[in-house]
């Protein structure tokens, strides 16, 4: 035909699917024999055959069905080998309502269709089964107009189940420590329901807080890792004002689940301090944060700044309190790092400095 396919070249290979292919009668179809067919067809028809990606065809106003034998380890004996040649809306009868209207889009000429995860049910081996796809509909031209529908597409549900099970446990998980933070919470109230202990209660519901608010963002990641952006702003929510009182700056990095409760405790620390004694006590005092991926000598290495500016002046403790100490060691352990404070005329400064290798291995 000088299509450079020439006879029925176009079907060798292509294992059992292609074997099937090359002996049905094509004959009984409204396609003709093989010879006959477009090239459009043909060529498609030899991709798909060749291929080890899961691909099916439906071709022409009938829908005539072609699948190679990667697609065929997704069916059940219901529909495979007869669906091979058959029309399209008798083969998947039970399913038309969800892929009916895709299949008629890309028909139509409007162009290819995309689906990520779409739960499409079908019936193998003797049962309805839930089965979730990822797959795409392309439009096969012929004469200028679309000829017929290519399907490219895998089999998630193990994927998607696996997911449903990592949330229906992080649910979980979240809920017994909810249900633990508010049980601690109940035992502190008992604990200092002396007046004299208020100051105390509020120190410890506090951090408390403090805790929940970076498990929350934790367990939306999975536990694994957290945006350092993302720990600093919910650290930061309940002393936001809207009044620019913190400048937060630092490239994307990623902190393992420990650092970030640990700097999300360290924060709430900080906060409170300042909004007691330092810049956030005076109407134009302010707190600058940041965060740096090289040292001050151009090395790589984590560096991280909690800086006030425009307060009142600052002296140093005469000894340290429980808050002082939560800074040092539980950073300087979580980021196998140092820790250091200083305490200026101009404000407190608190600067975190770690080798950037011991941040989560996800860090660019």
């Amino acid at each position: 035909m000088g299509d450079g396919l020439p006879n029925r070249d176009f079907l060798a290979g292509g294992g059992e699917m292609g074997s099937l292919t090359r002996d049905f009668d094509w004959s009984k179809t409204s396609l003709g024999p093989p010879d006959k067919w477009p090239q459009s067809l043909r060529v498609t028809v030899r991709l798909v055959l060749t291929s080890r990606h899961p691909m099916f065809i439906w071709w022409g106003p009938e829908l005539i069905q072609f699948y190679n034998d990667a697609y065929r380890e997704t069916m059940g004996p219901e529909r495979h080998p007869s669906a091979l040649g058959a029309r399209g809306r008798e083969c998947w009868d039970e399913i038309w309502d969800i892929i009916g209207p895709q299949i008629d889009y890309v028909m139509a000429g409007k162009g290819a269709t995309w689906n990520e995860d779409q739960l499409v049910p079908v019936t193998r081996h003797g049962r309805r089964e839930d089965v979730w796809w990822t797959y795409s509909f392309g439009p096969i031209d012929f004469e200028g107009k679309v000829g017929g529908v290519l399907v490219v597409c895998r089999d998630v549900t193990s994927e998607h189940m696996a997911r449903e099970a990592l949330n229906l446990i992080n649910e979980e998980l979240k809920h017994r420590v909810k249900n633990t933070l508010t049980v601690l919470g109940a035992v502190a109230s008992q604990t200092f329901r002396d007046n004299s202990s208020k100051d105390g209660l509020e120190k410890y519901l506090g951090r408390l807080a403090a805790f929940a608010r970076a498990h929350d963002l934790l367990t939306s990641a999975n536990w694994a890792e957290a945006p350092l952006q993302d720990v600093v702003s919910t650290a930061l929510t309940p002393y936001r004002t809207g009044d620019g009182r913190f400048a937060v700056s630092g490239p994307p990095l990623l902190v393992k689940s420990r650092q970030a409760l640990a700097l999300s405790l360290a924060i709430h620390e900080l906060a409170t301090n300042a909004l007691k004694y330092g810049a956030l006590t005076t109407p134009n005092g302010r707190v600058s944060i940041r965060w740096m991926s090289k040292d001050e000598n151009g090395r790589p290495g984590f560096v991280f700044v909690w800086e006030e500016v425009d307060g009142p002046p600052i002296l140093e403790p005469s000894s340290k309190g429980f808050g002082s100490r939560l800074i040092g060691r539980v950073l300087e352990d979580d980021f196998k790092g140092s820790v250091e404070v200083s305490y200026l005329p101009t404000g407190l400064i608190c600067r975190l400095s770690a080798p950037l290798e011991n941040l989560s291995a996800s860090t660019e």
